[in-house]
């Protein structure tokens, strides 16, 4: 099969087609050929105007239902991954037949996506702050309002000469990576619940030529006796769980590991524990991403432990983090 004919298929199935209809067009050739190639430019699905990305959705902000906006973009992504092709090869080369083998592949990605697995652990690759990143189900995928912790970041860490921080719940470590990459001589403590996490952040360190900056330490917040030992830190950086355990997600959000997503019944428990412990280790600056619900209660959390906090803003309007410095 071609790739032009493939990636047909492959829209059509993304767009509105349910998995046994999918079948039918894939088994029954003779079905396949007279209906997918015959049609026209205008009578194929068409993306939004505004193309998917997930990352732009907040991940407190409930869609609906789980739904592919841009099935010709994320088919695509899909084929071009299975053939190690840009997006631009596989029109340049929309006649090249695809192997049986990969034709497989291919469709077993395309029923996982529509059963709302995430693209970026379906292809094992997120993007964020301009850096490529290894990413798999054990950690959660970077949003792209994320960036914005990053940007506040940098500002204090260049204001103060600030040479190490530490970001407590690292993930895949795209936060760091952000950081480092961006300045010259500062170092980070990486600490994560998770070992798996870890795993995945030290890995991407490696491939950015960042490890010799980072330490890995397995921790539930700030708890582990190493870091309770460490001298004095300057800046504290984390996009830690903060949705309530009962608030209702779609299935695509649903794939990503809870022990990332979800904060407590509230939802800003962890949030408040990892405040009182920065203020035990007399941490000087506080940079956190927020639920957009979680102003109010932040800020009395904040000022009860002796910070004086300052909030920002998504990319939506929504409340989305804050910068806190230690007054007394």
């Amino acid at each position: 099969m071609e790739i032009d004919l493939l990636l047909r298929v492959a829209i059509a199935f993304l767009k509105d087609m349910n998995l046994e209809e999918f079948k039918k067009l894939v088994y029954e050739t003779q079905f396949l050929l007279a209906d997918i190639n015959s049609f026209e430019s205008e009578k194929l699905p068409k993306d939004s105007v505004k193309e998917h990305n997930k990352s732009h959705q907040p991940l407190d902000i409930k869609e609906p239902e789980f739904h592919i906006v841009s099935p010709r973009y994320e088919a695509e992504i899909l084929l071009g991954y299975i053939l190690n092709m840009t997006r631009v090869e596989l029109h340049t080369h929309a006649k090249k037949e695809v192997t049986d083998f990969d034709k497989q592949r291919y469709f077993k990605m395309l029923a996982m996506r529509k059963n709302g697995m995430p693209l970026e652990y379906l292809t094992n690759r997120a993007t964020f702050y301009d850096l490529e990143l290894y990413i798999n189900d054990k950690v959660l995928i970077p949003r792209h309002e994320t960036e914005l912790l990053v940007e506040h970041a940098l500002e204090i860490i260049k204001a103060h000469n600030i040479t190490h921080f530490v970001e407590v719940g690292v993930g895949s470590g795209a936060i760091s990576a952000a950081i480092l990459t961006h300045t010259e001589e500062t170092c980070v403590v990486a600490t994560d619940i998770s070992k798996e996490a870890l795993n995945v952040a030290r890995y991407n360190m490696q491939q950015l030529g960042l490890e010799s900056r980072c330490e890995f330490v397995e921790s539930d917040l700030l708890l582990s006796p190493y870091l309770i030992m460490r001298k004095p830190i300057t800046l504290l950086v984390s996009n830690p769980p903060y949705i309530a355990n009962n608030y209702p997600l779609n299935q695509e959000v649903l794939c990503e590991p809870h022990i990332a997503l979800f904060g407590g019944e509230n939802g800003d428990e962890i949030l408040k524990k990892l405040i009182v412990q920065a203020r035990e280790k007399q941490i000087q600056f506080l940079i956190c991403e927020m639920g957009y619900d979680q102003k109010e209660s932040m800020q009395e959390a904040l000022l009860n432990s002796g910070y004086k906090p300052t909030f920002y803003k998504d990319y939506a309007g929504f409340d989305r983090g804050f910068i806190a410095k230690l007054m007394f």
